[in-house]
């Protein structure tokens, strides 16, 4: 992090910028399995893409960011996070945990008590677009379900037709991004 930091820290802090937005969409899928079958060392790396560095870029983004710069963050989260789903131990853990920090940075940029420097215009969005049609769904459809408990689940939302198009989710995150003020804190699903 340290070259990213000395690389992108300057060009960021630019006082130039008006706006600044960041979207953690980034996601491994790879332990689609019981807890008890999850191995320590893939939980460690599923846990470092979903959940470690977003944070370290929420925070990144923050403290480098000019003072008058307006910011935005996503957090692109998942039904995962907040329900229950057989297999999906890691990948909702490491989403629950992401949308977590998100709620912790917006109570802290809104805390009286903070001293740390930040930009006054600073808004974290935890946001779920739902059943997207992605990669991640076609794998999680073609796996077994004695391996993937809720393989049959991914492959009814695809029978039933329910899956989003990418679009769709990407213009609501958009809107976020080019948005005015907002609370510190807000999570949405798609189309709320």
């Amino acid at each position: 992090m340290t070259s990213f930091n000395q690389e992108l820290g300057p060009l960021l802090a630019d006082e130039h910028w008006q706006r600044i937005g960041l979207v953690n969409n980034t996601a491994s899928a790879d332990l689609l399995t019981p807890v008890e079958q999850i191995d320590p060392g893939a939980l460690l790396r599923l846990y470092a893409v979903n959940t470690a560095v977003p944070v370290w870029l929420m925070g990144f983004i923050v403290r480098r960011s000019p003072p008058r710069a307006a910011v935005r963050i996503v957090n692109v989260s998942s039904g995962a996070a907040v329900g229950v789903f057989p297999g999906l131990a890691a990948y909702g853990s490491s989403k629950a945990a992401l949308r977590m920090a998100g709620m912790v940075l917006g109570a802290e940029l809104a805390s009286p008590l903070r001293r740390l420097p930040a930009p006054t215009d600073v808004a974290v969005l935890s946001y779920e677009p739902g059943t997207v049609d992605t990669p991640m769904q076609t794998l999680t459809r073609s796996q077994a379900p004695e391996s993937f408990p809720s393989a049959q689940l991914f492959q009814d939302f695809a029978a039933r037709g329910v899956l989003v198009q990418p679009e769709v989710p990407s213009a609501e995150m958009v809107a976020f991004l080019e948005a005015g003020p907002q609370p510190a804190f807000t999570e949405r699903r798609l189309g709320a």
